[in-house]
């Protein structure tokens, strides 16, 4: 039962590591002197603030909150990843509103010294994230919940997630078709590309 729900967690982990190495690349692109493919920047923060932010943050926090019981001793750690999912929901709202406006048009698409470091910030911010996650809570939650835990768990998240998780699911071949298709987001600088998709096995 943990394994599969920590699977479940784990691949969504994976798809926000690839969009935000296609997004840093973008961004290195236009340090470079390309043009960055706004639209697809657009989709890419909408994505990785939209779903975790309704299914996977939620998921992530329940979890957490019955480890602080089971082992206090996290407490500290769990505390600060539950205010980096409310960061990582600010930081990438605000990157989003920016990318949708520069896409539709209704603002310069001259990226400013401050989008540039937020999204610097933002990216710095989510990999610290999903590395403290990955390397510390989940072996806890693995060796402190209970069978009963997991299956709480799976039984709430069978509850709430279908519909918002076959959203998703569309959302993201979406974004995984148009870069395959385009190889867009893959730019190291002016005369290079990447020679792969961080999003393949994704």
């Amino acid at each position: 039962m943990s394994t599969s729900l920590l699977r479940y967690l784990q691949g969504d982990h994976q798809r926000y590591d690839g969009l935000l190495c296609i997004a840093e690349r973008q961004l290195h692109g236009a340090r470079c002197g390309d043009t960055p493919d706004f639209a697809l920047l657009r989709d890419i923060f909408h994505y990785l603030t939209h779903h975790p932010d309704r299914l996977h943050h939620a998921f992530e926090d329940r979890l957490f909150e019955r480890l602080g019981e089971r082992f206090p001793e996290d407490r500290p750690y769990l505390d600060t990843l539950q205010d980096q999912h409310r960061r990582i929901a600010t930081y990438g709202g605000e990157l989003y509103a920016k990318f949708r406006s520069i896409a539709a048009g209704e603002a310069d698409p001259e990226l400013d010294l401050n989008t540039m470091n937020l999204v610097q910030a933002y990216s710095e911010l989510y990999h610290a994230h999903l590395r403290c996650e990955e390397t510390r809570i989940f072996p806890h939650l693995v060796k402190w919940l209970e069978d009963k835990d997991w299956q709480e768990m799976m039984a709430s998240i069978l509850q709430d997630t279908p519909i918002a998780d076959a959203e998703e699911a569309v959302e993201f071949e979406a974004l995984r078709e148009r870069i395959a298709a385009n190889r867009t987001g893959l730019w190291l600088s002016d005369e290079e590309r990447a020679s792969f998709c961080p999003l393949c096995s994704a």
